[in-house]
């Protein structure tokens, strides 16, 4: 018992030697030693590895529960694309690796760092700033020699959005020079959207490569977030309010600072897959973006109808790509269907390139409604009001499809053709079609106007003339015509068709109308001329008097109401009906004293042919 005794006695007396030996020592450091003598030192050594260092607060040693320094008030910049500042860094080293890493860092075994209250903002060439604000991190276990430590930090960024990301980091520094960081294992947080994957970089993070993807998000609600640090990003209100509440995407990447990145990924979109290719030429400035794709529904993405609607967004969705890089872009968009409200487009193809403000379309292709449609475009988004111009060639379109489905009219069948240069302004739909102007040339192989049989209200007509005309057979309900050709132009809100052709049976019509881009009215001016005694081999027979003259129709109507009416013109026919009737009806009408019963026949007759609808 004794012995016990005095071996506690000398452990106890041990132990309060070296605790006070070591108290003493760190007395000794603290007060011997003015730490803060070495902030030119540490600020030149940081120079030589590319980084401007500023400490404007003091240094502070720090020895529990490692050893190592307090610094507040350091400012960075590495005099190419990042720098900042920290309210607070604390670097700490285990006491074990103090003893052994004989002034080589590669040497550290197990260190810590934290930071606290920090601020960063990373703008890599010709790409959007990224500002991180409040950076908080912590890394424990810290090693210099390629061994993994976990790391954890958080940050504001993206106008106060929150961040957060934990992984394992390795970071292997030789003769002074930082040649690999690896980030395994990583879970990488902002707002609600959740990253995993791997990084791998190079020393000064010239190259980096990596694998990440995301969960399942909202992509509208992180859309209108971002709206408030970026407007054009913003979203605008779609038709259908489901548009854009589920994407999720993988991610393999090469990035080179100094030659060609490489980013292939695969988004899932409101279930809809689509293919991503982004490559960066950092020689020549140039981002350049490809999109594939099986089908996507884009009806679910057109914005609401302007109707009391804020559709200033139009061209956003577009723009987005061009947006993220400050230098020249090229979107190349290639999708084997897009599906619209009521109709599809096969076999898409577009080219744009441009920059932040001015987009070229050089090349769009696709297949719709039986035929071809080939465009290029420019659309300028440097003004309030977008201005776009558009030269579009449409070939062999079947109407008996395209009509139904854009204009909710049935009455028009045949394969049209159509060259045009066009041009407009605004931010919605409305807007461009009430600006739009030029011109262009249209035509209509074998025709069918299905609402009006034109013979027989030209025999009708005739009838008016006393001998020939009007017949009892039974004519079929539209009128098939021959190949019709006319010019367009455009103009306050208006299609007009001018010196437009066309013919049925003996019957040559010609004339011009304007159609209504947004009131869906039509209103045609024409003139039907009889070449020969007939209208048809199966038509009805006409008086002299009108053959070989131009008989004028005016022919109106709402494509949206399915209503048309087609009847000669009031004036011109009262005249022929007047001098027609004076010679045949004579003195049979006319010889009577009382003026108002030679009028009443034919006043009765024109009045009753001018009030049915021929129809």
């Amino acid at each position: 018992m004794v012995i016990v005794k005095k071996l506690l006695k000398w452990l106890a007396t041990g132990l309060l030697t070296v605790v006070t030996l070591f108290s003493i020592a760190i007395i000794y450091v603290t007060f011997a030693v003015d730490i803060n003598s070495f902030k030119s030192e540490i600020e030149s050594m940081a120079r030589q590895q590319g980084v401007d260092l500023t400490i404007e607060g003091d240094l502070a040693w720090t020895f529990f529960p490692q050893p190592g320094i307090s610094i507040e008030q350091v400012g960075f910049s590495d005099q190419n694309v990042a720098s900042g500042a920290l309210d607070k860094l604390t670097l700490s080293v285990a006491w074990t690796d103090l003893l052994s890493i004989s002034g080589d860092p590669s040497q550290l075994k197990s260190g810590s760092v934290q930071i606290n209250g920090g601020q960063m903002r990373y703008q890599a060439h010709n790409s959007l700033p990224l500002q991180l604000d409040n950076i908080n991190l912590q890394v424990r276990n810290l090693s210099l020699d390629g061994s993994e430590f976990p790391l954890t930090a958080s940050a504001q960024a993206f106008g106060g959005q929150q961040f957060t990301v934990e992984t394992d980091m390795a970071v292997r520094v030789a003769n002074g020079n930082i040649h690999r960081i690896g980030l395994s294992d990583l879970r990488l947080k902002v707002n609600e959207i959740k990253v995993t994957g791997n990084i791998e970089a190079s020393s000064q993070l010239s190259f980096i490569q990596g694998y990440l993807q995301t969960d399942r998000f909202n992509l509208a609600q992180q859309l209108q977030l971002l709206s408030q640090l970026i407007p054009v990003m913003s979203a605008p209100e779609f038709a259908n309010p489901s548009a854009l509440s589920e994407l999720s995407m993988e991610s393999r990447f090469t990035i080179d600072q100094q030659a060609l990145s490489d980013i292939s990924s695969v988004i899932v979109l409101d279930s809809q897959t689509i293919d991503v290719n982004i490559k960066i030429d950092q020689q020549r400035n140039k981002l350049t973006t490809e999109i594939s794709g099986d089908s996507f529904n884009i009806a679910n993405y057109m914005p609401k109808s302007s109707s009391g609607a804020d559709n200033s967004s139009l061209f956003a969705p577009l723009a987005i790509p061009f947006a993220l890089w400050q230098g020249q872009s090229q979107v190349e968009v290639n999708l084997d269907r897009i599906l619209f409200d009521g109709f599809a487009v096969n076999n898409f193809y577009s080219n744009i390139f441009g920059n932040q403000r001015v987009l070229r379309i050089t090349s769009l292709n696709a297949d719709l409604f039986g035929g071809q449609v080939n465009a290029i475009a420019r659309l300028d988004m440097r003004l309030a009001n977008p201005s776009l111009s558009l030269q579009p060639s449409v070939h062999n379109i079947d109407l008996a499809l395209a009509l139904p489905a854009l204009a909710d009219y049935s009455g028009l069948r045949g394969k049209m053709e159509l060259e045009a240069n066009i041009q407009g302004a605004g931010n919605d739909v409305d807007s461009i079609l009430k600006s739009l102007n030029g011109a262009g040339r249209l035509n209509i192989e074998s025709p069918s106007y299905q609402d009006i049989n034109i013979e027989r209200t030209f025999c009708d007509a005739a009838a008016l003339f006393g001998s020939g005309g009007k017949s009892n057979q039974q004519w079929p309900a539209g009128t098939n015509l021959e190949d019709f050709s006319g010019d367009f132009q455009f103009g306050d809100g208006n299609l007009t068709i001018t010196d437009f052709s066309t013919a049925t049976g003996n019957l040559n019509i010609n004339g011009g109308g304007t159609i209504g881009m947004l009131s869906q009215k039509y209103n045609f001016k024409t003139k039907a001329r009889l070449d020969g005694a007939t209208t048809s081999s199966t038509g009805c027979s006409v008086n002299k008097r009108l053959q070989n003259r131009q008989i004028p129709f005016i022919c109106k109507g709402r494509f949206d109401q399915g209503y048309t009416s087609c009847k000669p013109d009031e004036r011109v026919l009262k005249e022929l009906l007047k001098n027609s009737a004076i010679e045949k009806l004579g003195n049979k009408l006319l010889k009577n004293n009382d003026s108002e019963e030679q009028t009443d026949p034919l006043k009765s007759l024109f009045n009753d042919f001018l009030k049915r609808k021929l129809n």
